[in-house]
């Protein structure tokens, strides 16, 4: 006779949701996706670089005996502008773009520096 938690170390909908999802978005998590096609520009070659996530979530009506109730699941990709590598003869950089965030923290730090700076002087 099989005992009552040996049931439960089965997947739920829930979890055979994910799983599922999980194993399609990672299909699409690939290098080729988060580095661009290289771009031949002269003397140098540049690659583009994303960042690339993603995320899962889903739920299960829970169990009334053998039968599992009903749930829901979905997820999502994202993927955004980074930077890029720069190859030459003379090495290979990564250069990052910046977001608005750090422009903006940069621009309150430089105003909160010489606003500093001024009454330090007075």
């Amino acid at each position: 006779m099989e005992s009552d938690s040996s049931k439960f170390l089965e997947p739920t909908r829930a979890e055979d949701v994910l799983l599922s999802l999980g194993e399609r978005l990672a299909l699409t998590a690939s290098a080729s996706n988060v580095y661009g096609n290289p771009i031949q520009a002269y003397d140098r070659t540049i690659i583009p670089v994303a960042k690339f996530g993603y995320g899962l979530g889903a739920t299960s009506g829970g169990r009334d005996g053998e039968n599992v109730g009903g749930g829901s699941g979905g997820g999502g990709v994202g993927a955004k502008p980074a930077g890029y590598l720069e190859i030459s003869e003379a090495g290979t950089r990564y250069v990052a773009f910046s977001t608005p965030r750090q422009v903006l923290l940069a621009a309150v730090a430089g105003l909160a520096a010489g606003y500093l700076l001024a009454r330090l002087r007075s």
